[in-house]
C-alpha cells in the first residue's frame, strides 16, 4: 500500500517519521493558540497518523531562559524515552559563558541530537553567541535548526554561517522564510552551499506546493518539520503524504534526510524501530 493510501483510509502510515521542528509547553503570547497542550496530547496525535519521533525546543525558548528551556526539554525526553528528541536551544543575551555551559552539559546528553537558534526574536545571527554554538556544530557533526521568517534573519547571515563554515549541517526552518519569494532566494543560496537545507513547517502559508519546493531545494535537502503545537503537525503532514512524489521522496523528507544529517553527529542518534 502507498503512503497516500494509507493516510486516505485513516491509517497511521507505515513509513518513518520524523518531525524536526516542534515546540512543547503552551506559549499564548502574540496569540498564539496550542491544541496538544501536554507531552501525552503530543504522543497522541503522533501516532494516530504515524510520526515516530519529535525532536523539540521549548516554547519558553522565546521569553528567553536557557537553562529553563534545556532542563525541560530534557525531562520530556526522560518521560518519552524513542519518542521526543531535544535541541539545545540557544539564547544568545545571556552571554557566551552560557552558551558554552549548555553546550558542554546538554550535548553529553545523548537524546539531544542538535542546536536550536530563534534570530530575530533574539538578535541578529552574525553574532559572538551564535558564531560560537555554529562553530560547535561544525566540529561536533550535529545540525542546527534556525527560525527565518521573510528577511529575518537576513540571508547574508545565513549565506556567512554556511560559507565560513563547510561542515555546518544548517537547516533553515519556514522553507527559508514563509513564502515563494524567500523561498526562491533561499534555494539559490542552497545551489551554492552544499551545507544548507530546507525545512517546511509552515509552509501552508506558501505560495509552492510540496512538489515545487522540492524541485526548488532538491529531494535530498528537504526535511519535514511541523511546527508543532504552534501549528497542527497534519498540515505539512499532509503537504507531503497527499502530495504527488512518489514515496521514495516522500520518505527522504519524512525521516531519511534528516537521519542522513544525524548520521555523523558525536551528539545523540535517533533509532527507529523500523528499518528506513
Amino acid at each position: 500500500m502507498q503512503i497516500v493510501d494509507e493516510a486516505f483510509n485513516g491509517m497511521p502510515i507505515t513509513a518513518p517519521v520524523i518531525d524536526a521542528h516542534t515546540h512543547i509547553l503552551e506559549y499564548y503570547h502574540s496569540g498564539w493558540y496550542q491544541s496538544f497542550t501536554t507531552n501525552k496530547d503530543i504522543i497522541a496525535v503522533m501516532d494516530h497518523i504515524g510520526i515516530d519521533c519529535i525532536v523539540t525546543a521549548p516554547h519558553s525558548l522565546i521569553l528567553g531562559d536557557m537553562e529553563y528551556t534545556n532542563k525541560i526539554a530534557a525531562e520530556a525526553t526522560e518521560e518519552y524515552p524513542g519518542r521526543i528528541f531535544a535541541y539545545i536551544s540557544i539564547i544568545p543575551h545571556e552571554g557566551i559563558e552560557a552558551v558554552k555551559a549548555a553546550l558542554y552539559k546538554y550535548s553529553k546528553n545523548e537524546r539531544f541530537i542538535g542546536l536550536k537558534f530563534l534570530p530575530g526574536y533574539h538578535g541578529f545571527l552574525a553574532g559572538i553567541e551564535y558564531d560560537y554554538a555554529l562553530d560547535f556544530a561544525a566540529e561536533i557533526g550535529c545540525p542546527v535548526l534556525c527560525h527565518i521568517w521573510e528577511n529575518s534573519p537576513s540571508l547574508l547571515d545565513v549565506e556567512r554561517a554556511a560559507k565560513s563554515r563547510p561542515d555546518l549541517k544548517l537547516m533553515m526552518a519556514h522553507q527559508g522564510g514563509g513564502n515563494a519569494d524567500c523561498s526562491d532566494a533561499y534555494a539559490k543560496l542552497m545551489s551554492i552551499y552544499p551545507n544548507l537545507y530546507m525545512e517546511i513547517c509552515g509552509s501552508l502559508f506558501n505560495q509552492y506546493s510540496m512538489e515545487q519546493l522540492v524541485e526548488l531545494a532538491s529531494e535530498d535537502r528537504v526535511i519535514y518539520g511541523s511546527d508543532l503545537i504552534n501549528l497542527d503537525p497534519r498540515y505539512d503532514f499532509g503537504r507531503v503524504v497527499f502530495s504527488t512524489l512518489d514515496d521514495r521522496i516522500k520518505k527522504k523528507i519524512l525521516a531519511e534526510n534528516f537521519l542522513h544529517l544525524i548520521s555523523g553527529s558525536k551528539m545523540g542518534h535517533i533509532c527507529l524501530k523500523h528499518e528506513v
